[in-house]
């Protein structure tokens, strides 16, 4: 979708917002801590409150400046992984042009000696023009108690769009540690939110680590635990890294883990399929109703 533009400036928009949620922290009967946002029967059970103060970046920044002469329309990056971006103007040759956008990096789109009129562009996180090169990935999960599957791929509840075909969902308890699949750079966390619901209000609301990898495809983790997230943008992390701690967050019906990997394809983020990996090494495919045991998470 291309987004018209009349004014010459774009700000990038930044809100923050701190919010509060009660979160439970208890020991069960064999002494392992867990965490729920429902009060439970044990008396010892600690009311922890998380806080966070998310900032959100919704997009490039575009800017005219001064060279001489000319009016220069120019772009930054703000995000640490690169952009593709498209611009539909009757001041470029052909009227359309796109470019590839570093991270974090700053692009002067054309020069004009008259004003920079009304323009449209559309981006997308990721370069389109690289090649996967590796679909095995650690469990992303780090527990010793068991959890499975309960919607994987083509899943008839919310996996059949391009965005969410290959994704799987992780039934586990609140505050169970969410680790690296494979190793990358985190290039978006958002972890400000603490409630969770199955109508469309809640799309947008989701808790989330991204983490982008060598080859340029991108592993994200929805749903987190508000006030969890142990990452920020622009951390390198390794394959097994504590990312964020599960929650409900967003759109979602219970504690779990939306997992996908993705990459951007003409301007689209579009699922990708994969396996897991044991630790000894063989490969596991991703099914409805499979249990996954310690046996999954690797030292």
């Amino acid at each position: 979708m291309y987004i018209f533009k009349l004014t010459i400036l774009i700000w990038l928009l930044v809100s923050s917002q701190l919010l509060l949620a009660e979160i439970y922290k208890y020991q069960d009967a064999n002494g392992k801590w867990q965490y729920t946002d429902k009060k439970p029967k044990e008396s010892t059970a600690e009311v922890v409150d998380y806080k966070s103060s998310e900032k959100k970046q919704l997009g490039p920044e575009f800017v005219v400046v001064q060279r001489q002469a000319n009016n220069v329309l120019r772009v930054t990056n703000p995000f640490h992984g690169p952009i593709e971006i498209e611009l539909l103007s009757s001041q470029l040759q052909g009227g359309r042009k796109s470019w590839l956008i570093p991270a974090q990096g700053r692009l002067d789109l054309f020069q004009s000696e008259n004003p920079v009129e009304a323009y449209k562009y559309r981006w997308q996180l990721g370069d389109s023009k690289v090649t996967l090169s590796d679909q095995t990935y650690q469990f992303p999960v780090n527990t010793l108690s068991c959890t499975y599957i309960s919607q994987a791929f083509n899943g008839r509840f919310s996996h059949s769009k391009d965005h969410s075909r290959y994704a799987v969902d992780i039934a586990m308890n609140v505050g169970t540690p969410i680790v690296a699949a494979r190793a990358g750079v985190v290039v978006g966390v958002k972890d400000d939110y603490h409630m969770g619901g199955v109508n469309e209000y809640f799309l947008d609301k989701g808790n989330y680590v991204i983490v982008m990898h060598e080859d340029g495809s991108f592993a994200s983790y929805f749903h987190i635990l508000l006030g969890t997230a142990s990452v920020k943008a622009g951390d390198k992390v390794k394959s097994g890294q504590l990312l964020a701690k599960s929650g409900s967050s967003g759109f979602s019906s219970g504690p779990h883990l939306h997992f996908v990997v993705s990459r951007n394809a003409d301007f689209k983020s579009v699922s990708v399929p994969f396996h897991f990996v044991t630790r000894d090494g063989n490969t596991v495919y991703p099914t409805e109703g499979l249990k996954i045991c310690d046996q999954l998470v690797r030292g």
